[in-house]
């Protein structure tokens, strides 16, 4: 993600369920665009042989954002509000119907005008269909940067020293490879504005 976007760190704390105690952290020292993503956002989590391989060169070449987040994919800008067990059941809904996919990272490519370099996500229409059905629920922000021109992707740096040589790197397997998406994550910060995943939403599975 960019800096618009949703960054955090890479824990991997599930919880299946509603956990109505969430705590939300208060932002109160945070940077104003930190502060648009306390409620936290929806993003597709790679599979752990490919977040393996991605991971180390995240740390390598932007470690401060590798510090707050693991690879990702990013679906939604960040929720509104903290949503309340109806709002989380209407997103599992629509989520629901979605079906799974295939996705495709590319090689690294460069945003024009910014030091953001990323893996495009090939065949990105299915997180494009996604991510319009989420947003006409009109539970997360439409007034950030990048909402309606959001590419699908997976950032590799985006505020590091040498975007040059994140540019050139080689993607190895199995990250090269197509990976299945049956879920999606919603992750919030903490009060160090990393983020673990609060609970995960299941797409249709497909037959």
């Amino acid at each position: 993600m960019c800096e618009q976007e949703l960054r955090g760190a890479g824990g991997r704390l599930r919880s299946p369920g509603y956990a109505p105690q969430v705590s939300f952290p208060s932002g109160a020292d945070w940077p104003e665009w930190q502060r648009d993503y306390r409620y936290g956002a929806l993003v597709i989590e790679p599979p752990p042989e490919v977040a393996e391989v991605l991971n180390p060169i995240r740390e390598r070449f932007d470690p401060v954002s590798a510090d707050r987040a693991s690879a990702h994919v990013t679906v939604t800008p960040p929720f509104v509000e903290g949503p309340t067990p109806a709002e989380e059941s209407r997103v599992g809904s629509v989520v629901g119907r979605i079906g799974s996919m295939w996705l495709q990272l590319g090689t690294p490519e460069q945003f024009a005008g910014s030091s953001v370099i990323y893996l495009p996500v090939m065949n990105g229409e299915a997180v494009l269909r996604l991510r319009e059905v989420l947003l006409a629920t009109g539970l997360f922000r439409l007034d950030l940067p990048h909402t309606t021109d959001f590419v699908p992707h997976l950032t590799i740096s985006e505020i590091g020293a040498t975007p040059e040589a994140a540019l050139r790197t080689i993607i190895p397997a199995p990250a090269a490879s197509a990976f299945h998406v049956a879920e999606i994550a919603w992750w919030v910060p903490d009060e160090a504005f990393r983020f673990t995943v609060h609970r995960t939403f299941a797409l249709e599975a497909n037959e």
